[in-house]
């Protein structure tokens, strides 16, 4: 299988996240089965940064994650909506912090992927978002940005304001999920290269520790093209 969506693939993600974003919701529903396949808190952007980025969601592309409406909150507890992230490529996926399976390996494995990018990662921020919103804190994701030592100026990892917008985002996402009882969440794993417009360049299913060596390759084409 190969280690990571082909452009057909990717395409037919931003058709489906379209359909989507002109239904104004987003749910696929219970999911038992995982995605074995293929393949924190940065500062809160100036009130001007993020004032011109709301100013700007109109011109975005129809088919932008980033015309979600999706308020989090980070591990800074700090708010911010989805389209405060425009203007710079980021790498986002879904998570829970009780998790002890594909979860540590997806954070593991974002943290080699942002190695192996060398000085270009830089220009990238990874963007983790809970499925946990009933039980995942900003004092909890804290806790986590600082075990797994993650560095604060790269990752962000957040919690949407309740069940709904999470279920959108997800949906958003192609990641499939389905509370399981006693805390366990049964969920595909997704991880989405996102440019500065919100458009979906690439997709890595992927569950292994070791970077997907195409995702990496696809992730420094599209940091090239992005000025210091």
């Amino acid at each position: 299988m190969k280690p990571s969506a082909s452009r057909p693939a990717v395409r037919q993600l931003g058709r489906g996240l379209a359909a989507l974003l002109l239904s104004a919701a987003a749910c696929h529903g219970a999911y038992a089965g995982a995605d074995t396949g293929r393949s924190a808190a940065v500062s809160t952007p100036p009130a001007a940064a993020a004032a011109s980025a709301a100013a700007s969601t109109s011109a975005l592309p129809g088919n932008s994650l980033y015309q979600l409406d999706i308020s989090l909150t980070d591990a800074s507890n700090q708010r911010f909506n989805l389209r405060d992230m425009a203007g710079t490529p980021v790498l986002v996926t879904m998570f829970y912090g009780d998790c002890n399976a594909a979860c540590p390996i997806i954070i593991e494995t974002l943290k080699r992927t942002v190695e192996a990018l060398g000085p270009n990662a830089s220009k990238l921020r990874v963007l983790m978002v809970s499925l946990d919103p009933f039980n995942d804190s900003p004092a909890g994701l804290a806790q986590l940005v600082k075990n797994k030592q993650l560095d604060p100026q790269r990752f962000r990892l957040a919690v949407a304001k309740d069940e709904s917008q999470t279920r959108m985002l997800a949906g958003a996402l192609q990641i499939k999920f389905r509370q399981l009882g006693d805390g366990v969440i049964n969920h595909t794993t997704r991880v989405a290269l996102l440019d500065g417009s919100g458009l979906t360049k690439a997709v890595s299913t992927r569950l292994d520790t070791t970077p997907d060596a195409e995702f990496v390759k696809q992730i420094n084409s599209l940091l090239k093209t992005v000025k210091n």
